[in-house]
């Protein structure tokens, strides 16, 4: 009786040690080949977003070469467009970057004026900083803002993989059921297909919402940005737009350069403060009142789960990574629901 409590205890800690060795290998390949991932995640992502106009060419008997032709040809139209738009806002940004830095060299030198530290002091102290963010000498602000800049548009570059990978999983999404049933037999493919299609449901109806509450967001804080005359209103309502995609601390981040901006371009703190105000009031109402009522329950992670998702997911692939987070942690709980040995580990990720 004692040898096999023995050896029951062993296999528990071999199918532990296993499991730990199989996660720690996962974490290895995911961010040694991100590169790879983060096109192929978002082109996943991206089918699950396009399933409903999908879903409506498939109802009106359309072809399936012609579904995917029509809905790829709309998606990189749109992208061109906003493309063109932000690129543009990101340019003037860029021209006006000297007088702003000037500007706010200047306010330094006010409150300078009171303390006993040189200006020279603090610009090597600002430059030391920004040098140890990248491991670069940058000059000024603007170099930095162009270096973003610049990462921005290198991701956009891998938007032909993107592209690439949606069109074939498009191409195979009508026969991907019958290769499941083919592969595992038709009684074990039940469950499989199941949890599939709940995975489908959860993350179409979480970016679907998602979208269109963070659409709304942008126009809301362009809208407000321009009466108040704050410059580039459309550039911080697309910056709103795509850091409402990051739980919890996107939307915040998307107040701190308008407001900036506001206080260097006019220089009155009640302005700018009055800016502020309404920004927050703005993302609040957004996040804690119209959100939750618009996805109810939504996927159904923790606040703790969902604040873990963004620190991992941001640690293995950067920005990219906190955009995906949310999705791609929802995609493990319900795989993780489907398996008896995972089912707690679901259990703790859940929400109420």
């Amino acid at each position: 009786m004692m040898k096999e409590k023995i050896r029951a205890q062993d296999e528990n800690i071999f199918k532990i040690t296993i499991w730990i060795i199989f996660l720690m290998l996962l974490v290895i390949i995911l961010k040694s080949l991100a590169f790879l991932f983060i096109p192929f995640s978002i082109s996943l992502l991206l089918c699950y977003a396009l399933g409903i106009p999908i879903d409506r060419l498939r109802r009106l008997r359309v072809p399936s070469s012609l579904r995917i032709f029509v809905v790829v040809l709309l998606l990189m139209s749109f992208v061109y467009l906003f493309g063109r738009l932000l690129s543009a806002n990101i340019i003037e940004f860029n021209a006006q970057l000297p007088m702003l830095e000037e500007k706010f060299w200047g306010y330094v030198n006010i409150l300078l004026s009171r303390l006993d530290v040189t200006p020279t002091q603090v610009r090597e102290s600002y430059a030391g900083f920004i040098s140890s963010l990248e491991g670069t000498d940058f000059k000024s602000a603007g170099s930095f803002v162009k270096h973003l800049g610049g990462s921005f548009f290198s991701f956009l570059g891998n938007a032909v993989w993107v592209i690439l990978f949606m069109i074939f999983m498009l191409a195979e999404q009508d026969e991907f059921p019958e290769r499941i049933v083919r592969a595992f037999g038709k009684d074990s493919s039940v469950t499989i297909i199941e949890a599939l299609n709940r995975i489908n449901m959860a993350v179409q109806d979480y970016l679907g919402l998602k979208t269109m509450i963070s659409f709304f967001t942008g126009i809301l804080v362009s809208i407000t940005l321009f009466l108040f005359g704050v410059p580039f209103a459309v550039l911080w309502g697309v910056l709103a737009f795509l850091l409402n995609f990051i739980p919890n601390i996107g939307s915040m981040i998307s107040v701190v350069p308008p407001v900036l901006i506001t206080l260097f371009q006019f220089g009155s703190l009640t302005k700018t403060l009055a800016v502020f105000a309404v920004l927050i009031a703005l993302q609040t109402v957004v996040g804690n009142f119209v959100e939750p009522k618009m996805m109810g329950k939504g996927l159904n992670l923790s606040p703790l789960t969902v604040l873990l998702s963004l620190l991992f997911w941001g640690w293995m692939w950067g920005i990219p990574g906190m955009l995906l987070s949310v999705p791609l942690t929802a995609a493990i709980k319900i795989a993780f629901e489907q398996i008896e040995a995972t089912r707690p580990f679901a259990l703790m990720m859940a929400g109420k």
